[in-house]
C-alpha cells in the first residue's frame, strides 16, 4: 500500500503546519502530528509538508486560502496509493497550473490530458496511448507556466529539467517526482538531517513580504529590462516603511542596487553592469530570502542617513 495523502510547499515565516488552513483548528496537536510529516526545510523559509489525512475541505479553496495565509507561491500534489499525483500551483498574483506526474502511470487511470486543436492520431493507437500522448503533448506549456510560477517565487526554474520531470515514469513512489520538480523550479536543497540551521539561509528577517501589487516573476523581470537610464524601481516590504530594495540604471548605463533592511543604519548600496543579476536580487528579496546578497561586494552608507 503506497502513500494517499497530499503535500505541499510553501514559504512561511512561522511552522507551516500550524497555520490554522491547514486543519481543523478544533482538532488538537497530538491528533494533527499523528498525520503528517515535516519534511527537511530548505533555505528562506520554504516548508515542505506531508499530510496523511489530506486536506479539508476544496482543495481550490485551500490554495487560495494557502497563499493568502503566507504571502507566497504555493505547491499541492495530491497523492493516490503512490501511483498518481496531480500537483496544482498557485501564485499571490493569480496564476496557476496543474499537471499529472508520470503520465504513463495516470493513463492507467484513465486520466488524459486536453485534446489538440487538430489530432492526428497514428493508426491502432489505443485509449491509453492517446491519453499519454495528449499529456505529453501539453508538457513543453506547463513547464513554462511552472517556471513562471518560479521566478514569481524568486528563482530560476531550469526548464528542461521540468520538461523531463513531467515526462518521466515514477521509480517507484509518484511522490518523489514531486521532490525533483522542486528541485527542478531552482529551490536550494533541502537542509540535510542533522546540519545546523545557522547554516542555512534565512528569512531576510521574518515577516519580510513584500507589499501586495508591487512586480513579480516576469512582471519584476520585465521592469528591470525596461528600465530607462535614469530610471529606478523601488520594491517595498509590507508593514515596514524602513525594509526596501531598489535599482537605479544610471544614466551611464550601470545599475545601482541597494537595500535598506529595517533601519535607515542599515542601508547598502552596490554596482553591476549585468541586467541578470539585479533581476535575480530583486526576485530573491522579493522571495524573502537572504542568499542574493552573495553575489555582490556592498557599501555600506548607513551614515548618509543617520549624520547629524
Amino acid at each position: 500500500m503506497g502513500y494517499t495523502g497530499d503535500v505541499v510547499l510553501a514559504r512561511c515565516d512561522t511552522p507551516l503546519e500550524r497555520l490554522p488552513v491547514l486543519g481543523d483548528p478544533a482538532r488538537c496537536i497530538e491528533e494533527l502530528d499523528e498525520h503528517l510529516e515535516v519534511c527537511g526545510p530548505r533555505p528562506g523559509g520554504w516548508q515542505t509538508l506531508r499530510l496523511g489525512t489530506g486536506l479539508p475541505d476544496n482543495e481550490h479553496d485551500q490554495l487560495d486560502a494557502l497563499v493568502e495565509a503566507t504571502g507566497s507561491p504555493v505547491l499541492i500534489a495530491s497523492v493516490f496509493d503512490s501511483d498518481v499525483c496531480l500537483v496544482r500551483g498557485r501564485t499571490p498574483s493569480g496564476a496557476e497550473w496543474s499537471a499529472f506526474l508520470d503520465p504513463e502511470m495516470a493513463a492507467d487511470y484513465e486520466i488524459a490530458g486536453s485534446p489538440p486543436p487538430v489530432d492526428d492520431p497514428p493508426p491502432g493507437e489505443g485509449e491509453k496511448e492517446r491519453n499519454v500522448r495528449w499529456m505529453l503533448a501539453e508538457v513543453p506549456g506547463i513547464a513554462r507556466e511552472i517556471a513562471d510560477w518560479a521566478a514569481e517565487a524568486g528563482f530560476t526554474a531550469d526548464l528542461k529539467a521540468l520538461r523531463e520531470v513531467l515526462a518521466e515514469r515514477a521509480d517507484p513512489f509518484v511522490e518523489d517526482l514531486f521532490l525533483k520538480l522542486i528541485d527542478a523550479c531552482g529551490l536550494p536543497p533541502a537542509r540535510p538531517e542533522g546540519e545546523d540551521p545557522v547554516e542555512i539561509d534565512p528569512l531576510a528577517h521574518p515577516g519580510h513580504r513584500p507589499v501586495d501589487g508591487g512586480p513579480h516573476g516576469v512582471a519584476l523581470e520585465k521592469a528591470v529590462l525596461n528600465l530607462p537610464r535614469d530610471g529606478n524601481l523601488v520594491l517595498e516590504c509590507a508593514g515596514d516603511e524602513q525594509c526596501y530594495a531598489q535599482v537605479w540604471h544610471r544614466p551611464d548605463g550601470t545599475y545601482q542596487l541597494e537595500y535598506r533592511d529595517r533601519a535607515p543604519a542599515e542601508h547598502y548600496r552596490t554596482r553591476t553592469v549585468s541586467a541578470e543579476k539585479v533581476v535575480a536580487a530583486l526576485q530573491g528579496w522579493t522571495a524573502g530570502g537572504a542568499g542574493w546578497r552573495d553575489a555582490f561586494q556592498w557599501e555600506s552608507i548607513g551614515s548618509w542617513f543617520t549624520d547629524v
